[in-house]
């Protein structure tokens, strides 16, 4: 594809300018960037407290320190690969990962899981982690939490807004500051440490040594997963000569190490820490230096909820609400507002448990993402950016394959909100509900990927009658 005809760049790397894109194809004037970028991007994301506190819960499972380290290192790895291919993938077709849903999906039927899988876990977890920086912030000066939470917001909203180019300058500078004030974080919880903690069959959620094992790890996969939805959103200026291989190794990279330093962490004191909530363990691991951990928590937490608005208010704008990006962006922020302010005396609560299930969705709607960039949109070549925006593409296989691929994993479900029927089955192996939804999605893709394109079926005859095929 010849890109003489390409009309001048007027973003480029520019910070003092508001990012002008939303979810069209980034053209190739604008592309700029490396991706070592991916790295800062995604390792600054995931440096915050929730990560830390996961960890928590390996004592709860009864795991010892070895097979704590092992599940989160296992898990985060596995997430983190499939979110580096993801990310890949925006630096081909230059779109956001939630348009490229519109491939399988098409274009209308993609705005159920795009609804769900990124609206609301923008929203969710821009609240929780939101909740965490303000309680944290009241342990450094005495504030309202609503004048906290304000305050917050109003910063997290301007990066976001301001967009792409400043996001990433952001992370890259959070990561070294976050990296010298976890390393302190690091340096006073190993204090608290004890290697000797074994496997514990009186522990709270003690459901065997495999079995807690896989359960725990899949808790730190399904961490991940919940930003597969996202994860082109930041690497889509990238230039689509810009190596695919590349990419993936500094967004995994960059997820992994974030992910596999806080979350040791959390397993390495997570029998002392696992009995509190999580500022006041965090106050207590760091003793006369908490107020160095507050700071921390409450600046790891900008980069992150930046990106979630962000990508927040791109997923508004490919559900075609009639809003530009910037207005899409003070939407999610209020929304999350509202419901920081209704969660600020249990951050994680029953909604956390509804983030979990959304998991259990994501996984099958990413792998589906997979499986039809390297079978259909791949081979397909420069055509397939401009299919993603043809709206007679109303709904195709790949949503149908995601439904039955989400019927089948919930019957495998574990969950406060839902027991799926078979989720006992397995029971000696943990959770396997995420393993049902990728067998389910590649199952169900493989059998309806060589039928005709449903929206064709679908299409009245006069209509199709008028097309070229």
């Amino acid at each position: 594809m010849s890109d003489k005809n390409e009309p001048p760049a007027t973003y480029g790397t520019s910070l003092t300018r508001t990012e002008p894109y939303g979810t069209e194809e980034i053209p190739a004037g604008e592309r700029h960037g490396h991706p070592r970028q991916q790295f800062t991007l995604w390792f600054a994301a995931n440096m915050v407290l929730a990560v830390l506190v996961s960890g928590f819960f390996s004592s709860l499972f009864g795991l010892s320190v070895v097979q704590g380290l092992t599940a989160v290192a296992a898990g985060t790895l596995l997430g983190a690969i499939v979110m580096g291919l993801l990310a890949g993938i925006g630096t081909k077709l230059g779109v956001p990962q939630q348009v490229q849903g519109r491939g399988p999906m098409g274009y209308f039927a993609n705005f159920v899981p795009i609804a769900l899988l990124t609206v609301v876990s923008a929203i969710g977890w821009t609240a929780v982690n939101t909740v965490f920086a303000v309680i944290a912030l009241q342990m450094l000066v005495d504030i309202p939490f609503w004048v906290a939470a304000v305050g917050i917001f109003a910063v997290q909203a301007v990066f976001a807004i301001w967009g792409h180019n400043l996001i990433h300058l952001i992370n890259k500078i959070a990561t070294v500051v976050l990296t010298v004030l976890f390393a302190v974080i690091t340096v006073l919880s190993l204090t608290k440490v004890d290697f000797g903690v074994g496997i514990n069959p009186d522990a709270p959620y003690f459901v065997g040594g495999i079995a807690g094992w896989i359960t725990f790890a899949g808790f730190f996969f399904a961490y991940v997963m919940t930003w597969t939805p996202f994860a082109s959103d930041f690497s889509r200026y990238l230039p689509r000569t810009t190596s695919h291989a590349k990419v993936m190794i500094y967004t995994a990279g960059g997820s992994f190490a974030a992910m596999m330093w806080l979350g040791g962490i959390g397993v390495l004191v997570s029998s002392f820490a696992g009995e509190l909530d999580a500022i006041p363990a965090l106050a207590e691991l760091t003793g006369d230096w908490a107020p160095i951990a507050m700071a921390a928590v409450v600046l790891s937490t900008l980069p992150v909820s930046a990106m979630n608005l962000y990508g927040g208010s791109l997923s508004l704008l490919t559900m075609r609400i009639p809003v530009n990006r910037v207005v899409g962006v003070v939407i999610i922020a209020a929304v999350s507002l509202g419901l920081t302010l209704l969660m600020q005396t249990n951050p994680y609560g029953g909604f956390y448990d509804f983030l979990l299930v959304l998991a259990y969705l994501v996984v099958p709607f990413s792998t589906i993402l997979l499986l039809d960039y390297y079978l259909r949109t791949q081979p397909l070549g420069a055509p397939a950016v401009g299919e993603l925006f043809d709206t007679r593409r109303t709904i195709e296989w790949g949503f149908v394959a995601w439904v039955l691929a989400c019927l089948f994993s919930s019957l495998f479900w574990a969950s406060t909100l839902w027991t799926g029927p078979l989720s006992g089955v397995f029971a000696s192996f943990g959770d396997t509900a995420y393993l049902a939804g990728v067998v389910g999605a590649v199952v169900a893709y493989l059998a309806l990927r060589r039928l005709p394109p449903l929206s064709q079926l679908l299409r009245p005859s006069k209509e199709l009658a008028g097309v070229p095929s």
